[in-house]
């Protein structure tokens, strides 16, 4: 029996292709508080988080990637979005990916959320891993080796959107009284994530995580407008 490589196994399961599997979560538990840590204690916060993922019968895969920052993380199949939610609480992490088998789908495709807290920022429904990905200088996922291939899962990126849709540019008019008011919530929370997209005592995966919800509530805003 030929053993499956690392990548080969983490493709199949990210692919759909292996049937026991029917859902799937992504995280670390490096950096809690989006504060950059040594490596050391980087590495402790590792293994607290796999010794919490057993004691809940799951199986972790460790894999490694970059994300502004270096960090090494896992794939834990068959995870439950509540478990996914809770663990990242747990672990004060900025965010969470967590994938699920649709059956109203023809394929096995998984959908991907990427959630802040317990709420589901955005949707996508492919993972890639072609070449290009290979010459990918930051914000990839890969396997345990250190030359492993690599692959990531295209968030805040408009040629992957699932749902088709009047694209809007992120600039925004002058408001008047009356639209700050009605926008309130909205608009805070855009000036919130611009002080921590700046604020570089965060790491860079956190400051690049906010720039991108930046993003989507700046086009929520202008097509409310």
């Amino acid at each position: 029996m030929i053993k499956e490589s690392g990548f080969n196994r983490i493709k199949n399961i990210l692919q759909g292709d292996v049937a026991p599997i029917a859902t799937v979560g992504f995280m670390t538990g490096w950096n809690p508080m989006a504060k950059q840590l040594p490596s050391k204690e980087n590495r402790l916060l590792n293994k607290e988080l796999v010794a919490w993922l057993r004691e809940r019968g799951y199986g972790p895969i460790r894999i490694r990637g970059k994300f502004g920052n270096r960090e090494r993380s896992m794939i834990i199949p068959n995870i439950t979005r509540g478990d996914m939610v809770e663990a990242g609480k747990y672990f004060n992490q900025v965010s969470i990916i967590w994938g699920e088998k649709e059956p109203s789908k023809n394929d096995n495709r998984f959908v991907f959320q990427y959630i802040e807290g317990d709420k589901t920022i955005q949707r996508r429904d492919v993972v890639l891993f072609g070449e290009d990905v290979q010459g990918r200088e930051d914000f990839y996922s890969q396997e345990r080796q250190s030359a492993g291939r690599k692959f990531y899962i295209p968030f805040f990126d408009d040629q992957y959107e699932m749902d088709e849709g009047e694209k809007y540019t992120y600039d925004i008019p002058p408001l008047t009284e009356e639209q700050r008011s009605e926008h309130s919530s909205l608009l805070e929370e855009i000036d919130s994530r611009v002080h921590r997209s700046l604020d570089d005592t965060r790491t860079q995966k956190s400051r690049w995580h906010h720039r991108q919800i930046l993003r989507l509530r700046m086009k929520e805003l202008k097509s409310k407008l």
